[in-house]
């Protein structure tokens, strides 16, 4: 191909003319969107072969703009002008359009053109994720009404009532709303209008107070992020769903019913209302706590009964600094006369313990389990203090000292990891999404 495209294009010589259509398609449907932009220059039948071609839109590859002596925002600004004239040259379908560093400022209603051509052209995946303040709430109410959308992730967007209530995604499989406002009504209309989805992430969605997924039964994995304003978070009817993920604080009340399958919770945050009835189902919890703190370990001693049948646990800490706070008690003090639990007892198998520096609280805690645990066969501490060889050697002296319940535990010391960013594939991608290095709780 790249010989023919080097050829001097004339009548008796022009390699592109006799390649078949359905190969030309196939080849540009496997270029970038800087390099197909190139490429059909090249001749007629290429400019042809793309139109007859699914629309990939990514602004990374897109040249960024001369700065000059413009504002800085400008060069960001430039690429809407880039992304209006694809998507009016092109007749769709639309199979990718991605924004991650083209801003909507002083330019909301051609985004909001934008959605209206995405949903005429049958867009199937479209992907809205840069800083939230590029973009000032456009309305995008049209891609509800898209049957062929597969993939939708708004950020910093608006979805009013009336198009809420008018959804008819049919195909949608993954929502993603991110600083996006919209009313408790209107997400009840999205769910109902998308009985396909597997996927939910809430993430910092203004305007809801209570998030409510009822008769999702396609839903396999939910995820909230929120502010301390949420009072309510209540799960019915999802049958198929196995992950409540996020960093969920637990000052709003958690119901959680009709919902077999869900193994996997967390991470829980700021105990307080907490649950409001135990879940059998769930296997791996993970929990961010501050060690230092006797209220939070009480709390979380707590917690622990409403998960009677936990394998995993994972423990990061919140303490900022090492060193006792105060009110911050020997583990001790406070749970040496508590009953025994009966997950830890009975069925925990692994645990994962993440502080920075050193935390007395968490390895007292790890004793606490280490002596408690009587099928554990894993114990894992992570820390940037695992660098430092005489550390480790103390903080095993002290385990020892433990009694340990388990003759088969084993318990290890690791370096702190650099964690990567929450994607809906790559948790999806693991059997214990707190387990794979992304960063859940952060996200």
């Amino acid at each position: 191909m790249a010989g023919a495209l080097a050829r001097p294009r004339n009548a008796s010589d022009d390699r592109i003319n006799e390649l078949p259509e359905v190969l030309l398609s196939d080849i540009l449907s496997r270029l970038g969107t800087a390099e197909a932009a190139r490429t059909v220059v090249l001749s007629t039948r290429l400019r042809d072969a793309w139109l007859a071609t699914p629309l990939r839109l990514d602004d990374l590859e897109l040249p960024v703009p001369a700065r000059g002596k413009v504002p800085s925002i400008e060069p960001w600004t430039a690429r809407a002008d880039v992304v209006t004239r694809a998507l009016d040259s092109h007749p769709g379908p639309v199979a990718l359009f991605r924004l991650s560093r083209t801003s909507f400022r002083g330019r909301v209603p051609a985004a909001e053109a934008w959605f209206r051509q995405l949903a005429a052209k049958r867009a199937r995946e479209v992907s809205l994720c840069f800083s939230p303040e590029w973009c000032h709430d456009a309305l995008a109410d049209p891609l509800l009404g898209c049957p062929t959308l597969r993939v939708l992730a708004l950020g910093k967007c608006h979805l009013s009532d009336a198009g809420a209530s008018a959804a008819a995604a049919a195909a949608l499989t993954e929502l993603t709303l991110s600083e996006t406002c919209i009313s408790e009504a209107a997400l009840q209309s999205v769910l109902s209008g998308c009985p396909a989805l597997r996927s939910l992430v809430l993430k910092h969605v203004h305007g809801l107070q209570r998030i409510r997924v009822s008769s999702c039964r396609s839903l396999i994995l939910l995820g909230v992020w929120h502010y301390k304003q949420l009072d309510e978070i209540t799960v019915e009817d999802a049958p198929c769903l196995e992950r409540l993920l996020g960093n969920m604080r637990l000052n709003a009340a958690i119901t959680v019913t009709g919902a077999p399958k869900l193994t996997a919770f967390g991470y829980a945050v700021g105990v307080n209302k907490g649950l409001r009835a135990p879940i059998h189902s769930v296997k791996i919890l993970a929990i961010s706590v501050k060690f230092s703190s006797k209220k939070d370990m009480e709390k979380v001693m707590s917690l622990l009964e409403s998960f009677p049948c936990l394998e995993t646990l994972h423990f990061q800490s919140s303490d900022y600094r090492s060193g006792a706070d105060k009110d911050y008690t020997t583990v001790s003090d406070y749970i040496q006369k508590r009953y025994p639990i009966r997950c830890v007892a009975r069925y925990l198998k692994s645990i994962i313990l993440e502080c920075e520096q050193h935390n007395p609280g968490m390895l007292e805690f790890a004793c606490f389990l280490l002596a408690r645990a009587h099928v554990l066969q894993f114990m894992r501490i992570q820390s940037e203090m695992c660098d430092v060889p005489k550390w480790v050697t103390e903080q095993q002296n002290l385990l020892s000292q433990s009694n340990m319940a388990s003759l088969e535990a084993e318990v290890v010391f690791e370096g702190m990891k650099q964690r990567k960013d929450f994607t809906i594939e790559g948790v999806n991608a693991l059997a214990d999404p707190f387990d794979g290095g992304i960063n859940i709780l952060g996200h």
